[in-house]
């Protein structure tokens, strides 16, 4: 029986797939969420177990997804997952694939199915779609056989996207709307996207590697605002003005419709780019209706309380969110001359002393793979310890042992050295990592000194190669 493995199953596309996947008796499913109580780990239903994985440790992926045929991608990470996050979006992104597809290739996986975006040609990408697309080669690393869909705004209950465009006309008796919203964009309705990832689960050994998905209708942005208000029966007033402004129509946007910033600033940003399916690389469903963005909105507009979503959130009623305690940061250094972890990690620990002389040092024990970070040579403010079963060329993993930093509780935290190929980079993760100091301090100070060190080791990597753009 094939054994098909789901990421992100609580979220908009993941819990809707299950819900559809749950119905064929010829597969099985392994969901998997950061969100499923310890309790639930590996609970069976019908033909769904649950794994509770952390996308963050690689330790956990591959166990999560081991025994797996086929691994369906839908992981995105605009929001925070713990109490601090530091870091772009892209570079969490960028992590995470990586983590999967070293599992895909460990774990013998047969197929990776990503939902990306729709990417257009011939144009300088917005921070979104770069990192969609970087995310689509790092998946098909190590040889791993990748199947891409890209897709569009997709309408449908609850969807990030949807749910601003219904937010604005619900909230905003008048529209004054920036040149970006003239850009045209080929929506999809979710049971189309459904079925389009149901096709590619059924026929996995005849997929070509990239596939665009788009409903009937080619439609501006602010087109898609005028037929939301005829579906909700609010009268509108739409104008539009001639400047351009993406800067100011994040802001705007985001406390209109009471949407992080973080997931709102880089859809935004990606809105500058038509989205529109290339019909040379189109997926079309032979024998499947798809729906006009009209009827997509008349169904989208009214949320579904029943099925999966409900199960899920009694789930998540047991859930103790320790994790939220935990401080998540990676940094992104260019690095295309090094290639090697342990050569970036050995220069970080012979500079990191000489930035921070005289009140920082650093004591090595090398025969114990001990690294002690010390104060004026005497206060142990954290201990790492080299894992060897963790560490090869392109990654290196010092676990945090002690130090009055790091409280007794930080079993897992983590200071990690990672080379991406795709990416010709270096990822340095601190993960899993609890602070002794309270969260209010330990922001201003210990966070702050931490990304201002991170931001002095990239400027010391640019000026040791000449010549290269970081």
């Amino acid at each position: 029986m094939l054994k098909v493995c789901l990421t992100g199953a609580t979220g908009f596309i993941g819990k809707n797939l299950l819900a559809s996947l749950e119905k064929n008796s010829n597969i099985e499913v392994i969901a998997l969420s950061r969100k499923v109580s310890p309790l639930m780990d590996n609970a069976k239903k019908g033909n769904v177990t649950w794994r509770r994985c952390n996308g963050f440790s690689l330790i956990d992926v591959e166990k999560a997804t081991e025994g797996a045929d086929i691994l369906i991608y839908l992981i995105h990470s605009m929001l925070p997952s713990t109490a601090l996050s530091q870091g772009t979006f892209s570079d969490f992104d960028l992590y995470l694939a990586d983590n999967f597809a070293r599992a895909a290739s460990k774990n013998n996986i047969k197929k990776i199915i990503y939902l990306s975006g729709i990417i257009p040609p011939h144009v300088q990408l917005s921070n979104h779609l770069l990192s969609r697309l970087e995310v689509e080669n790092v998946l098909s690393q190590f040889d791993n056989n990748l199947t891409v869909l890209r897709a569009g705004l997709i309408v449908g209950p609850n969807g990030s996207s949807f749910t601003i465009l219904e937010k604005l006309i619900r909230r905003l008796p008048a529209l004054i709307c920036p040149a970006w919203t003239l850009t045209k964009g080929q929506p999809i309705d979710l049971q189309d996207v459904l079925a389009s990832l149901e096709h590619c689960v059924d026929n996995f050994n005849d997929l070509e590697k990239v596939y665009d998905i788009g409903g009937p209708d080619i439609l501006t942005y602010k087109e898609m605002l005028e037929k939301t208000a005829e579906v909700l029966k609010k009268k509108r007033y739409i104008f539009n003005v001639p400047f351009f402004s993406p800067g100011l129509s994040k802001l705007w946007v985001s406390r209109i419709t009471s949407t992080p910033s973080n997931l709102v600033y880089p859809l935004i940003e990606s809105l500058k780019h038509e989205m529109l399916v290339d019909e040379k690389q189109q997926l079309v469903l032979k024998n499947h209706s798809y729906t006009s963005f009209f009827s997509s909105l008349k169904r989208g507009i009214s949320p579904n309380a029943g099925g999966w979503g409900r199960i899920i959130i009694n789930y998540n009623a047991n859930i103790n969110f320790r994790w939220m305690e935990n401080v998540t940061s990676i940094q992104r250094i260019k690095s295309p001359s090094l290639h090697s972890a342990e050569k970036m990690a050995a220069l970080y620990f012979d500079w990191l002393p000489r930035l921070l002389h005289p009140f920082i040092s650093i004591k090595k024990e090398e025969e114990d793979d001990i690294i002690i970070f010390q104060l004026f040579n005497k206060i142990k403010l954290l201990i790492l310890k080299k894992s060897k079963e963790r560490t090869g060329k392109t990654r290196i993993v010092y676990y945090i042992r002690g130090g009055i930093l790091a409280r007794e509780t930080t079993l897992n935290g983590r200071l990690e050295f990672r080379w991406i190929e795709t990416s010709q980079s270096t990822l340095i993760a601190l993960l899993d990592y609890r602070p002794s100091l309270p969260w209010f301090i330990y922001k201003y100070t210990q966070a702050i000194i931490h990304s201002l060190i991170m931001n002095r080791f990239n400027s010391y990597i640019n000026k040791l190669v000449p010549g290269v753009k970081w």
